[in-house]
């Protein structure tokens, strides 16, 4: 089922419930009004007739085959549908308005429910069961048969000034205005319901188009981005800051991101396959070559296990950043001395230096790291390695270790080497990436090196600044926790 279409279900369904409540709630709130309204003109009435009642001498007049008293003062009542009648104490009709002697109304108590409500009351009263008042008045509503209409009646008790009951008052009038009125509102209810649902569900219908037709657009962008394979393809966005502008931005970062992530890929294959190619050619030339002289070379073995040895190198360093990516790289995390840290570091710099350059250690006392020994150490001879490649002959490379600020200690190799030219700085812990690429091959660099140093600080919650400037030299920043870092402690680093 399409959300716009479950929306609008939901929306009309939520406003037929809503048009439902206020429907009956005006409807309740109407007839319980209309009803207060017949009450208080019944009691206007009863507080009018019963002196006419008491104060009239009392005419006995034969109504079929009994004597009934005809209540001649209330001729007045007869235009406003104010029907009257006295009740004896033995539920008997005693007397009746003159407008109820041509009614078959007159025949019986126009409430013969609530003369039995009183009696019940007056005995609870009497074996002090109940607590309601006998003398009150009681209201109800009766409907002799389907040729005579509904009454509300009004039921007063009589009683003498000695408080005895003489008899009963009923005042009733027709409830036919009130009934008529609670249909024309029902049906009036109904159909402007039925209208604004229809009109209402209609505008959301249209509403849900509106505001879905961005989502529409990021599908069809995806089939697009799908069927051509082309990730740079990006969704409009729209002017909006609502919940649609925002998943068009994530969705446009998303594609931003997995065309990155595709480039990074192809950049990949291509220099894996590069890099590969030429030991593997070499390789391939000497056991020609070794095949061709029918005997064995020294010197073609020697490159032989040079190129394998390079292979085996970047095969390694490849596994160490697809584990990281993995997040699978192993680290045994514990406190460093950076003291030995850098002892370590600086004999095999002098290994690999030769001689040819000078090399500077130098480490602050005392001064403690947390993180893996041997990873930290494979940084440090990394940086190391890549100043001493591009340091002349006789140039100087430093090696030191100092406290730093927010409890980060800061690692720095520096060189007076050829220097990094500024537009390759952005570039330079990319995988493969090489300023002098020419150079580093003669190395016997992989261009793996750098990233995978910036690889392992940033497992350490740490991380690496570089500035280098062309001819005068590098230096590499490497900031580490000293303590087990909180979260956020690499971004309050500087």
């Amino acid at each position: 089922m399409p959300i716009r279409l479950k929306l609008t279900l939901w929306y009309s369904g939520v406003l037929l419930l809503a048009l439902l409540v206020f429907g009956l709630g005006v409807y309740a709130a109407v007839s319980v009004l209309m009803v207060q309204q017949v009450d208080a003109r019944l009691v206007q009435a009863a507080d009018a007739v019963l002196p006419l009642v008491a104060g009239q001498r009392l005419e006995a007049v034969e109504r079929d085959g009994r004597l009934v008293v005809k209540l001649t003062r209330l001729d007045a009542f007869r235009a406003s549908e104010i029907y009257v009648q006295v009740i004896s104490t033995e539920g008997e009709v005693a007397g009746l308005s003159p407008n109820l002697f041509d009614s078959p109304l007159g025949n019986a108590p126009l409430d013969a429910r609530a003369l039995r409500r009183h009696q019940e009351i007056l005995e609870q009263h009497a074996r002090r069961e109940s607590t309601a008042d006998p003398r009150a008045d009681l209201f109800g509503e009766a409907r002799h048969s389907a040729n005579t209409p509904p009454l509300r009646v009004l039921t007063r008790p009589m009683h003498t000034q000695n408080n005895q009951l003489v008899g009963y008052l009923q005042v009733a009038t027709s409830l036919e205005s009130v009934h008529l009125a609670q249909q024309v509102l029902l049906l009036t209810l109904t159909v402007s319901g039925v209208l604004a649902l229809a009109f209402s569900s209609a505008i959301g219908v249209l509403i849900a188009r509106r505001a879905l037709r961005p989502v529409d657009q990021i599908t069809q962008t995806a089939m697009a981005i799908y069927r051509a394979e082309n990730l740079d393809q990006r969704v409009p966005e729209p002017k909006t800051n609502d919940e649609v502008a925002r998943l068009s931005r994530a969705f446009n970062a998303m594609l931003e991101r997995l065309s990155q992530l595709f480039q990074a890929q192809q950049r990949l294959i291509a220099d894996v396959s590069h890099e590969l190619r030429t030991p593997l050619t070499v390789i391939r030339g000497n056991v020609d070559l070794l095949r061709a002289m029918g005997c064995t070379d020294e010197e073609s073995l020697s490159a032989i296990t040079r190129e394998a040895d390079r292979m085996n190198r970047m095969v390694r360093d490849l596994l160490l950043l697809s584990q990281a990516d993995a997040g699978v790289l192993s680290m045994n995390f514990g406190v460093v001395d950076a003291e030995r840290l850098i002892a370590d570091v600086e004999r095999s710099a002098q290994m690999l230096a030769e001689g040819k350059l000078t090399i500077i250690a130098r480490a602050e006392p005392n001064l403690k790291l947390y993180g893996d020994y041997d990873r930290l150490k494979q940084v440090l001879l990394n940086l190391v390695d890549n100043a001493i490649k591009h340091t002349p002959e006789g140039g100087e490379v430093r090696i030191e270790a100092t406290a730093h600020y927010n409890g980060f200690a800061r690692l720095t190799v520096s060189d007076t080497g050829i220097g990094i030219p500024e537009k390759d700085l952005p570039h330079i812990f990319e995988r493969f990436y090489r300023v002098d690429k020419s150079r580093s091959r003669e190395r016997g660099g992989s261009g793996l090196g750098l990233s995978i140093a910036n690889t392992i600080v940033q497992a350490h919650h740490g991380h690496i600044v570089v500035s280098s400037k062309v001819g005068v030299g590098t230096t590499f920043d490497v900031y580490l926790p000293m303590q087990p870092p909180s979260n956020g402690a690499a971004s309050n680093a500087l």
